[in-house]
């Protein structure tokens, strides 16, 4: 059943002219790997991990339950929204520059000039919150008609909708979406899905795999903050597909949301085999 809802969310980020499977064909069964919560409990965290294998559709998962519930996306949702702004027209180059408004912000690494591929890479908050505003709520909603993602909603104000726990996804439709743009099939144009494959962060790279991802740090109101990475490793025996979305596991823990999630991240790859210990 956990797989099939997997399966109904990497159908609902297809576009329509993807090719049918073969009903001859039978998916693997998906796996709960008990495993990973130790991986978990070394950083002081809790979550979920769900990772796809492209080239056999196994799908493994700690916590199903966490995978299948939906939080704020924070900063991973620029993935879709670059797209949204490439395809309104509102980003014509991902290099050319968008002037800061001389705001200073807490993150030092935001008080300048940005690019949406730089904006992307720190997660520029202001930059994304501007172009938001310029695309309009008309125009995200006729995006979200004909391509999905998460709960497809964006409260009042526009341009806080991935930060106040209006827009909402699960780590499964994480996964979901983030294969359907690896594989270039969301209902966004080829040419802009390919840009963003570009644009999105090199996190690591070693002899034959490069960790392609986006983080996401979301701290709503009377909850606790939440950590994400989202993407994909690079392979040529096949790409693997990931969603992190990690916490820490009481008051006490040592977690550090700012340097143990891409540690946690390669941990886990590494006890999948998919990267090298």
């Amino acid at each position: 059943m956990r797989f099939l809802v997997l399966a109904l969310a990497l159908a609902a980020c297809a576009s329509p002219s993807d090719a049918p499977i073969d009903s001859q064909t039978a998916a693997p069964a998906d796996t709960v790997r008990a495993d990973w919560a130790e991986v978990f409990e070394s950083f002081g965290a809790e979550g979920t991990f769900v990772m796809l294998e492209t080239e056999t559709g196994q799908v493994s998962r700690h916590n199903p339950e966490r995978a299948a519930t939906r939080f704020t996306p924070a900063s991973t949702s620029k993935v879709f929204n670059g797209l949204v702004f490439l395809d309104r027209g509102v980003v014509q180059d991902v290099d050319s520059l968008h002037a800061w408004d001389d705001e200073e912000r807490s993150i030092a690494a935001w008080n300048q000039d940005h690019s949406l591929r730089t904006g992307t890479e720190v997660s520029a908050v202001w930059l994304f919150q501007r172009l938001a505003r310029e695309v309009g709520r008309a125009v995200y909603d006729s995006v979200f008609a004909r391509q999905p993602y998460g709960n497809s909603t964006m409260g009042e104000p526009l341009h806080m909708a991935w930060l106040d726990g209006s827009l909402q996804i699960s780590a499964d439709e994480q996964v979901a979406f983030m294969d359907a743009l690896r594989r270039g099939e969301l209902a966004f144009a080829p040419g802009d899905q390919a840009t963003i494959r570009d644009v999105l962060p090199l996190l690591g790279e070693g002899t034959g795999w490069r960790l392609k991802g986006k983080t996401g740090w979301g701290i709503p109101d009377d909850e606790p903050e939440i950590g994400w990475i989202v993407g994909w490793v690079e392979r040529p025996e096949g790409d693997v597909v990931f969603a992190l979305n990690a916490l820490a596991d009481g008051p006490d823990s040592e977690w550090d949301m700012i340097s143990d999630r891409l540690r946690l991240l390669r941990a886990l790859l590494q006890s999948a085999e998919v990267i090298p210990g």
